[in-house]
């Protein structure tokens, strides 16, 4: 029987989250039935080769072009669940094969710099832009502490930006609703301020990636799920930072580590809110964020004009209210990137 609406998202709140160290590879065998597996290079080297080939389907993620999606999910065979294994990617090509097949789903991420293994859409990139696509909800998301933490500390310590980002987002939220376009719920924001508190005040164990960190990072992730589910949009921890990074991913057609494309675009959005950057600046930095633009190959000039540009960016894509309709960017993206880049050089390791 097809869950409701009500059922899914009654699941979603509450995630089946499961800590293990060292059974990734185990929680696959489980598995029964044809098995899809949708994993990249990496993670699927950790496995035990026999395993692999025995396996239904093996997918390397690649693309979250809704055509290259469609091509994967039509060369598919018969599958009875689908497993991602890997990063961002790889969560999300598997949420959307799951949702189309209407299949079980396993979700087994092997870095945590992305929020994708527990959120419920699909984040399809479509004409230079997001879209969210789907609904689906994992039956099992398998963290293996022991498996995250032999991925590059850079990777894991990045996740902290996709909950950094909750500093803005606030901001851009009680924005939209001093003006009538957004519905600000005081006691959501709270909660999710609480989460961005809760990290800060585990920045050093994040920095050295402790097996602590790392299921902090994912259960932020969660909490702050369940948050943009009760108020039924991304609000509490997405704004203005998040169109910022969207709109360096359109100019680019590059893809950049996600966490730390958000560290820089909070911090950015921070100077143009006035909103107290350097609070962004000193958790990313307490937890080794690369945030700084030299650190993930962002020139100035290029910051400058996606800062001139986003006002047309976030039009065109119907993005909520933000800092970007009350502030005028164009005028002013060359004195906020050259505040950003002073933040950058002051607090610089």
């Amino acid at each position: 029987m097809t869950a409701s609406v009500e059922e899914l998202r009654a699941r979603a709140r509450e995630p089946n989250l499961r800590f293990v160290a060292g059974g990734a590879e185990r929680a696959i065998r489980e598995l029964e039935g044809r098995i899809a597996l949708v994993s990249q290079p990496e993670p699927v080297a950790e496995l035990d080769a026999a395993l692999v080939g025995r396996l239904a389907s093996v997918s390397m993620a690649a693309s979250l072009t809704i055509q290259a999606l469609d091509e994967l999910l039509a060369g598919l065979p018969p599958i009875d669940t689908v497993v991602g294994f890997g990063g961002g990617t790889a969560m999300d090509t598997a949420k959307y094969l799951a949702w189309r097949l209407g299949v079980p789903l396993v979700l087994l991420p092997s870095i945590v710099s992305v929020d994708a293994s527990v959120t419920n859409t699909i984040a399809v990139r479509t004409g230079g832009g997001i879209e969210y696509r789907g609904f689906v909800v994992a039956d099992a998301i398998i963290v293996d502490t022991e498996l995250v933490g032999r991925a590059p500390a850079r990777l894991n310590r990045a996740g902290v930006g996709d909950l950094v980002s909750i500093h803005t987002a606030l901001w851009d939220w009680r924005a939209g609703d001093r003006v009538g376009r957004a519905a600000y719920r005081p006691e959501i924001a709270a909660r999710s301020a609480a989460t961005l508190e809760r990290i800060d005040q585990l920045a050093d164990e994040i920095a050295a990636v402790s097996a602590r960190a790392i299921e902090a990072i994912v259960r932020g992730y969660a909490e702050v799920n369940a948050l943009c589910l009760d108020v039924g949009n991304s609000q509490p921890e997405e704004g203005s930072e998040h169109y910022l990074g969207y709109q360096l991913e359109a100019l680019t057609g590059r893809s950049f580590v996600h966490g730390e494309l958000i560290g820089l675009a909070t911090v950015t959005m921070a100077v143009a809110q006035d909103n107290d950057p350097m609070r962004p600046v000193r958790i990313l930095d307490r937890c080794q964020v690369a945030w700084r633009p030299d650190e993930i190959g962002i020139e100035p000039a290029l910051l400058v004009r996606a800062l001139q540009g986003l006002a047309a960016f976030v039009r065109q894509q119907r993005l909520p209210y933000s800092v970007v309709d009350e502030t005028d960017l164009r005028a002013q993206a060359g004195a906020i990137v050259a505040t950003v880049l002073d933040l950058a050089a002051a607090g610089a390791r």
